[in-house]
């Protein structure tokens, strides 16, 4: 309650402290709902680790395009909202079925889970589709998917990365830089403290804190200064309700991923095994298109570039988004200007009705 001091000395101050009262509605003490999928859809198989939603056209015929999601964060991310739904984007640029993963959060019944574990689900849900398909991978579940590729080629009619690390070592991005000085048993640590499993909490601030002055001042500044700006606190507080619902990750599977992946460096040299072989990505022969993002601080272009080089890929697409990571996936530009003509090659290339 305000003193009658402060009601009486004029409206700037009232003003002010409504002003601080909407801020804090709106951002700390607003109730978050989870994150929601926003092109219909149907779930065509389930288990502990996943869902596979479908979300084809009506009587759509033809090889299906499977989208495959990280594991970090909620997978919706896919199908964000109307205008930035990478599901939409390919629904309306030729490829009339299509399908999406839906990873769920670890527990401690699967805190064993491992990478192999990943790739087999992967590969059931293209069976499930009918092999082959149009496998496309983001950040995390691009490198799962083209372990995939490379391990049995005939599931992928073409493969599509999105913001994923082939060669972790490569560029200047700031995960490296942190896996490269940050001890291991730091990381053990963080996934004995969650139980076995690697807190989403613990992911969300490793991810504020690579870029702290923007994560903890600026963005808090921008969002007052649009606090009566209902179209854009929608926009962010949609954003938001996706990055901040905690999602865990088995604690083997993260830590496998950071020892052998952001540490070691194994996928781009050869020694990574995965479903008691070694992956090898000159296996690859499918169509390849690969796509980056310009101001990408997780996963620097050069990072994605690298599977060009090692792949057999006759016919390879290169796309430099200018954008961050997840909006080379979801943002506006990217989905409006860039993904169709990706698309659009990848129809070309595969015959694709």
């Amino acid at each position: 309650m305000m003193s009658e001091f402060a009601k009486t000395a004029g409206s700037p101050f009232v003003a002010w402290h409504e002003r601080q009262q909407r801020f804090w509605q709106e951002t700390v003490l607003r109730s978050r709902p989870a994150p929601a999928w926003t092109t219909p859809n149907r779930v065509v198989r389930e288990n502990d680790t996943a869902r596979l939603r479908d979300f084809s056209q009506p009587g759509a015929g033809g090889e299906a395009a499977l989208i495959v999601p990280p594991e970090v964060n909620h997978s919706a991310i896919a199908d964000f909202a109307p205008g930035q739904s990478l599901v939409e984007a390919v629904r309306q640029h030729g490829f009339a079925r299509v399908a999406a993963l839906e990873w769920k959060s670890a527990t401690p019944a699967s805190a064993a889970r491992d990478i192999d574990d990943s790739l087999i689900e992967i590969r059931e849900a293209i069976r499930a589709l009918g092999a082959p398909v149009h496998l496309i991978g983001l950040c995390q579940g691009g490198w799962e998917s083209a372990m995939l590729c490379a391990l049995e080629p005939a599931l992928c009619r073409s493969l599509t990365l999105v913001a994923a690390p082939i060669d972790f070592f490569a560029g200047a991005g700031f995960i490296r830089a942190v896996s490269a000085v940050m001890p291991m048993w730091a990381y053990q640590a963080l996934v004995l403290m969650g139980g076995g499993v690697m807190r989403g909490e613990f992911i969300s601030l490793g991810f504020d804190n690579l870029l702290p002055l923007e994560r903890y001042a600026l963005k808090a500044l921008t969002v007052y200064n649009h606090i009566d700006d209902a179209e854009w606190m929608a926009r962010f507080q949609r954003m938001e309700d996706w990055y901040r619902t905690p999602k865990d990750l088995p604690g083997q599977l993260y830590l496998r991923a950071v020892k052998e992946l952001f540490k070691e460096n194994r996928l781009i040299q050869g020694r990574f095994e995965a479903l008691g072989r070694k992956v090898d990505l000159s296996r690859i022969e499918c169509p390849l298109a690969l796509l980056a993002g310009s101001r990408d601080h997780i996963t620097p272009p050069p990072q994605v570039w690298a599977l060009a080089r090692v792949a057999r890929s006759r016919e390879v697409w290169q796309e430099e988004i200018p954008a961050g990571h997840v909006g080379t996936f979801m943002g506006r530009l990217a989905i409006e200007r860039h993904w169709p003509r990706v698309l659009a090659w990848l129809r070309e290339k595969t015959r694709c009705a």
